[in-house]
């Protein structure tokens, strides 16, 4: 009887050690959710018929260092000033030639749509419209203060501001820095040898 007894007792303490473990695991929810490898989209406007699973195999693979694939901002120039009270238009081309690539139709009608879309403000992405396929660009402009102030994702090789979003960096009072960073996509995923690949920085500021 003395052993029974004893084996009660350890079956007990078993359960009560397992209860308490399970306890201290799931309760409190003191603990850190699981990290995602997913990067972070807030604010970024959409032009052309960019979309965010795009953006995200963009953000998600490693940039690589060919001048040839490179943008180089054609305006503005380095250090030039820009008046405050007129959004600018930023063009751009990709390493000495315009790299451009010719709509599909259903590209040029989901193109009309958003263009129409845009004409009332930045726009969401279509997360779920016709996929990327040649090249997108990635503007991000960044002053001292804020490293992400301003993120475009474009298909096309000019943006011009909306008045809402270039007064928000107007009103920083700071020089603004902007990155261009492309890459080649095949169905809203970057392609083998696509890329990304980020130009050099073009430095300007803003008037009063």
């Amino acid at each position: 009887m003395k052993r029974i007894g004893r084996i009660a007792g350890i079956v007990a303490l078993a359960g009560a050690v397992f209860v308490g473990t399970s306890v201290g695991a799931c309760g409190g929810g003191t603990e850190n959710p699981p990290a995602t490898n997913e990067p972070d989209l807030t604010g970024v406007i959409y032009a052309g018929v960019a979309t965010d699973e795009a953006l995200e195999a963009l953000l998600l693979a490693t940039p690589k260092a060919d001048p040839a694939q490179a943008v180089v901002v054609d305006t503005p120039a380095t250090g030039a000033t820009l008046p405050k009270d007129v959004p600018p238009t930023i063009e751009w081309h990709v390493g000495g030639s315009s790299a451009s690539r010719a709509p599909s139709a259903g590209e040029r009608f989901v193109g009309a749509a958003k263009a129409i879309a845009s004409f009332f403000g930045p726009r969401e992405a279509w997360a779920h419209g016709a996929p990327v396929n040649g090249r997108a660009y990635l503007l991000v402009f960044s002053t001292p203060k804020s490293p992400e102030l301003v993120r475009v994702f474009t298909t096309e090789l000019s943006y011009t501001f909306d008045a809402a979003t270039w007064t928000k960096l107007a009103l920083t009072g700071e020089p603004v820095t902007l990155v261009v960073t492309n890459a080649i996509f095949e169905d809203n995923r970057v392609a083998q040898d696509g890329g990304p690949f980020t130009g050099e920085s073009v430095t300007f500021s803003i008037g009063p």
